[in-house]
């Protein structure tokens, strides 16, 4: 991935004010969009973004016409759509949201420590997150006055707002708002935070599978609506009918490509480890893997449809994984011997590998120096193969290298 395309995803530059992005309709920019759609009659707000952006989102989208807010519809229940909701709520607005969505809050909220330590690892240098051990303590639940199933309509003044449930590239929960009359769509995170990019079908900080199937049906949906500006969760909206319909196109191909191929495969026995190496985009394909990994889809797609269990080895049906007989693999095999194995393997490329072979070692020896030595070579090998090409890879990355560098610098003391 292209470094700028990581920068773009963590750090937004927001404009002092709320932009007019078409007829009636304006944009707040933080690291997630809020949209106001004006009337007469008072307006309609899509989406309200991180509760860091809240004040700032208020303030501005106040100062445009369309006041007071009616409805603030939230399009799925990642923190960064749904921060600021409860300052327009408290002024009298609706909240409108999926039934999915508040159950997804809910068991975000359940899992509030794991999901911010998951965090603390893939994004918290980047985005400056506190890495100490305290405890969090979960926000507030989503306290929605409209709960969506299929789709329910707002008439507010000459605008009529659809809301149709679009399950999507970030979850089960999503919404679209369809406003007919300006030939808009407010699509949140529908083809993910980025146009063009693979979806995260599989999310390493931790989330149930997106659900492929769901994911094509949803871009047919809004396909077929003819939008002529498709206003997105992040960054800018496309406008042009022939514009969105590509956009749209695009994405659904690239999965449904993937989507084919691992039932292909699933029927001919495979498994997902095979798939996973065998399938990939055409060589023309626009998409890229800035935030999805075609490979984790992969993966997500198979689990999704069979579970965890491969039909390989009686071993995945019990809780004793392979490292639990690493001790005894470096007392037959010897350490050394394992070692030397590992860097024949490093400088032959198959660093995934040699870091199979290093973490017997540490398995045994946590402070091996020459096992640390050579996991940190193998992981900076291939964080500069692949740390740039994906978002949430390259969190990940970080975080390792720098808990090997700090685990070899102590055992060499």
């Amino acid at each position: 991935m292209a470094d700028e395309r990581i920068s773009d995803l963590i750090g937004v530059s927001a404009p002092e004010t709320a932009v007019e992005v078409a007829d009636r309709i304006w944009m707040a920019v933080g690291t997630a969009n809020a949209y106001k759609v004006t009337t007469p009659e008072g307006s309609v707000m899509i989406d309200a973004g991180l509760a860091g952006d809240a004040r700032r989102f208020h303030h501005q989208l106040s100062a445009v016409p369309g006041n007071p807010v009616r409805y603030v519809v939230l399009t799925h229940a990642h923190e960064d759509h749904i921060g600021g909701h409860r300052r327009w709520s408290r002024e009298g607005a609706k909240v409108v949201a999926h039934r999915l969505c508040l159950q997804r809050d809910e068991q975000y909220r359940q899992l509030t420590q794991f999901r911010v330590d998951r965090a603390k690892i893939l994004w918290g240098a980047a985005m400056n997150l506190r890495t100490d051990s305290g405890r969090v303590e979960p926000t507030p639940p989503i306290e929605a006055d409209i709960v969506v199933d299929r789709s329910h309509t707002l008439e507010v003044g000459d605008l009529t707002f659809e809301v149709m449930h679009t399950p999507g590239a970030e979850g089960p929960d999503g919404l679209t708002v369809w406003v007919p009359e300006l030939r808009a769509a407010f699509v949140g995170d529908l083809w993910g935070p980025i146009i063009d990019a693979f979806p995260n079908l599989f999310t390493l900080r931790g989330e149930p599978y997106r659900d492929a199937q769901q994911y094509l049906e949803s871009l047919r949906e809004v396909r077929d609506l003819e939008p002529e500006i498709a206003l997105a969760g992040h960054f800018e909206p496309v406008v042009g009918k022939e514009e969105v319909r590509e956009v749209l196109t695009r994405m659904h191909d690239g999965v449904e490509w993937v989507w084919d191929r691992v039932i292909a495969g699933m029927n001919e026995g495979k498994d997902p480890y095979t798939l996973m190496k065998e399938i990939s985009l055409p060589d023309d394909s626009p998409l890229h893997e800035t935030y999805g990994r075609v490979d984790w889809g992969v993966r997500a797609i198979w689990e999704g449809l069979a579970g965890w269990f491969t039909y390989r080895s009686v071993l995945d049906l019990y809780d004793t994984p392979p490292q639990a007989v690493y001790p005894d693999v470096v007392d037959l095999a010897g350490a050394d011997a394992l070692l030397a194995r590992a860097e024949e393997r490093l400088a032959a490329g198959d660093r995934l590998e040699a870091l199979h072979l290093v973490d017997m070692v540490l398995a045994v020896d946590a402070g091996h120096v020459g096992a640390l030595a050579a996991k940190l070579a193998a992981l900076q090998s291939l964080c500069e193969e692949h740390g740039q090409r994906n978002f949430q890879e390259a969190g990940w990355y970080r975080a390792e290298i720098a808990q090997v560098e700090s685990e070899l610098e102590s055992a060499r003391q």
